[in-house]
């Protein structure tokens, strides 16, 4: 098929496919943002500053012929939110403790730094940390988006920025600088919105979305009553000490005056009534005579 299309027309669909997976991933960012609790005015502000001022390094520190920095959008921002979200209590110090150190033992098993690159990870591994992230703030809160969501957030930044960039830290600068090129930056979160700490933050929320889009539509669409249908078909009637058929269900016990253990008032009985035995001696006589 691509013999009959003209390598401009390639290049334009292949462009398109970018523009249409930029905007969803932006798309994506502001919906996490919002289920994190940030307002939608909030969410876009935050946005706006990382696309447009995320590729500004703020240096930190020399060291070994390196100038340390981090980038405003693809480090700072998300460490702004993180703080911001423990500010206001959307997460507890012992579950985001928890969760930061799972996902920073998954990230260093996971990254690994090279020279002239920085700290990469391979596919589908790099997205690891943020499955870990979400997964944990899922079983820590089954059933509260409104507290696993930034529960998976914060793990998943904080996670990923120990466990990649700073735990690899001495390695990257155990590397010589490299000649002539200019001002050596190590930039932490350098690559902006598709920086590993910035996507395992994004991700891992994506995650919670999902799970629980899940358990809304399961509830919704009634599966839970479907099985308890299904459990009623295959149990069979229930055991309750009666066995009376479903043909009688007025036959309920009743002892009848005057009929000494004579139950349900459907049995005849012949000749004279027997008196009962819990009457004095001399109202038994008068009632037979």
């Amino acid at each position: 098929m691509a013999a009959f299309l003209s390598p401009e027309l390639v290049a334009l669909i292949v462009l398109a496919l970018v523009i249409i997976f930029i905007f969803l991933y932006i798309t994506t960012i502001q919906k996490v943002l919002e289920e994190i609790g940030f307002s939608r005015g909030m969410a876009v502000t935050i946005l706006f500053v990382t696309l447009f001022l995320g590729a500004i390094p703020i240096p930190l520190f020399p060291y070994n012929g390196w100038i340390v920095s981090i980038s405003v959008g693809g480090g700072l921002v998300p460490i702004i939110v993180c703080g911001y979200l423990m500010r206001e209590h959307k997460v507890m110090v012992s579950d985001a403790m928890i969760g930061t150190i799972i996902v920073t033992l998954v990230t260093y098993f996971v990254t690994r730094a090279v020279q002239n690159v920085g700290i990469v990870a391979d596919l589908p591994w790099a997205f690891l940390p943020a499955a870990a992230a979400g997964f944990f703030s899922i079983s820590t809160f089954w059933s509260d988006m409104r507290m696993a969501a930034p529960l998976a957030y914060f793990s998943g930044v904080i996670g990923t920025l120990l466990g990649a960039d700073i735990f690899h830290l001495g390695d990257i600068l155990s590397f010589p600088a490299p000649p002539n090129a200019g001002l050596p930056l190590l930039v932490i979160g350098g690559a902006g919105i598709f920086d590993m700490v910035y996507l395992s933050g994004i991700v891992a929320v994506a995650v919670d979305v999902f799970v629980f889009w899940i358990q809304r539509e399961e509830r919704k669409h009634g599966l839970g009553r479907v099985i308890s249908e299904f459990e009623k078909e295959t149990t069979g009637p229930v055991f309750t000490g009666d066995f009376r058929t479903p043909a009688e269900p007025n036959m309920a016990p009743t002892l009848q005056p005057g009929r000494r253990g004579t139950l349900g008032g459907s049995s005849q009985s012949s000749g004279p009534t027997p008196a009962p035995r819990y009457l004095p001696e001399e109202k038994r006589n008068q009632r037979q005579g």
